[in-house]
């Protein structure tokens, strides 16, 4: 009911019926403006999760994406209204294009390691948020609403779902350290920590530094921020950074 409410009152479209059959959709600047703003606030609240989350493509990546699609149907229309009088025109070829083009910035949201592949999540949600991008530049309210709401069900309420079944949890750490003899007193405290290394990789950085990667399993009520105390409490690691 409110979304409904809401279409209505946000509602500044008019139509003509020309002769010959032609519709001529007629959006004013205030509509214009309702539609990017519905569509920054719907991409931003979903960016903001994948923020959170310490993914690559986050707030700003999201928003661009919804207000970019927005722009694209809301150009459409535009360009049928008026052409269509004139040639053969399709509101939806350009739309169609976003969304295939759309897999090139979902395929740089994916990494790949040697642990495993990272950001289907997130280029699945930079895929959706186009499509609700779209929806709102058409003036689909109820549909884009709707649609976001479920989105954000997913990334939020099935991901403690999905904690609250599996306990453990994955992550991987990128430590520099000074000297290759580190590594042994690394494996001591992680063991210590009670956290399962899986995989190690091992790089020289510079001329004096290496980076050593761990993939690591661990229980979730492991708090990960004492660790890295404990971490940096050694004068022979340089960094430490992590991402789950």
């Amino acid at each position: 009911m409110f979304v409904r409410l809401l279409e209505s009152f946000l509602s500044n479209v008019t139509t003509t019926l020309y002769k010959g059959g032609f519709i001529i959709i007629n959006i004013d600047i205030k509509e214009i403006i309702i539609r990017l703003l519905i569509a920054l606030t719907i991409g931003g609240l979903t960016g903001l999760e994948r923020e959170k989350s310490n993914q690559f493509a986050g707030f700003r990546t999201h928003i661009l994406v919804a207000v970019g699609s927005c722009i694209t149907s809301i150009t459409s229309i535009s360009l049928f209204t008026e052409y269509s009088m004139y040639c053969n025109t399709d509101p939806a070829r350009l739309p169609a294009q976003v969304l295939s083009g759309i897999g090139f910035l979902g395929a740089g949201a994916i990494l790949k390691t040697s642990n495993g592949i990272r950001g289907l999540t997130t280029a699945a949600g930079i895929w959706a948020t186009a499509c609700i991008g779209i929806a709102v530049g058409y003036g689909q309210y109820t549909l884009s609403i709707s649609a976001w709401l479920f989105v954000m069900i997913t990334l939020y309420m099935l991901r403690g779902i999905d904690k609250f079944l599996f306990r453990q949890e994955q992550a991987i750490f990128n430590i520099t350290i000074k000297n290759i003899e580190e590594v042994a007193i690394l494996f001591n405290i992680f063991k210590k920590s009670k956290i399962s290394i899986k995989t190690m990789d091992i790089e020289l950085e510079g001329e004096k530094c290496w980076k050593v990667s761990f993939f690591v399993i661990y229980d979730r009520r492991i708090i990960l921020e004492e660790l890295i105390k404990e971490l940096n409490k050694s004068k022979n690691i340089i960094s430490v950074d992590y991402f789950q």
